[in-house]
């Protein structure tokens, strides 16, 4: 007969409502997305300083706000994404919900620290963690349900290494700026960061190529 402990974890560690988890989930996204703006203040303008140069001179608060609003958006669509499929929970998989959500919130310091130090080593090598870990986490938590089945049967194996291999372009792109700003400049970093749109969209096609010729393969047979 089972321990009360187990029991315990077996009636309350799991279940197939996952409807709490995502509206959670869903108020920190819009929470985190409303803080990045706070840091988008007016200065005060010297004397000689034209509006046209304080604009300038936020150029760079502004360009982190864009990036890391694209950046809790696209994490929000891919969780919303994959908690249509996933119906299913149980604690560890609430666990690194959490941790996500965990880094979700803490995205509006990185994106501070950037727009105040633009450009050093330490700032951007701190934002390109958090972006690399964020999607190094949706793949944790979409490989996990996976592999415990709490995904639904409409989602195949081809269908999950497609997912996977699309995860997997941020995190490549954003750890690789990481040697970047430490070896060789981390303004040239920066502009790295631009390669995520690409390199999504390689790894999209390359896994619908792949899927394709399975296909064909198998017909072949």
């Amino acid at each position: 007969m089972a321990s009360l402990r187990e029991r315990y974890a077996d009636v309350f560690g799991h279940g197939r409502m996952t409807e709490r988890v995502v509206f959670f989930s869903d108020a920190v996204f819009a929470i985190a997305l409303t803080l990045l703006v706070i840091d988008l203040r007016v200065p005060e303008i010297d004397n000689g300083e034209t509006s046209f140069d304080v604009i300038i001179g936020l150029l760079p608060g502004f360009l982190g706000y864009v990036i890391s609003f694209a950046v809790i958006a696209i994490n929000w669509n891919g969780h919303h994404r994959k908690f249509r499929v996933i119906n299913g929970f149980d604690s560890r998989l609430i666990q690194l919900n959490f941790l996500l959500l965990f880094l979700i919130a803490f995205t509006p310091f990185p994106t501070s620290l950037i727009s105040e130090y633009p450009g050093e080593v330490a700032s951007v090598v701190l934002y390109a963690s958090v972006i690399m870990s964020l999607n190094l986490v949706q793949l944790a938590m979409w490989a996990y349900a996976w592999h415990h089945d709490l995904i639904d049967k409409l989602v195949d194996p081809d269908l999950y290494r497609y997912v996977v291999r699309n995860l997997l372009a941020v995190p490549i792109v954003f750890g690789s700026s990481i040697l970047v700003a430490v070896l060789w400049d981390p303004d040239i970093a920066m502009y790295w960061w631009g390669l995520t749109v690409p390199a999504t969209i390689i790894a999209s096609r390359l896994g619908a190529r792949q899927k394709g010729r399975d296909r064909v393969e198998s017909t072949g047979d």
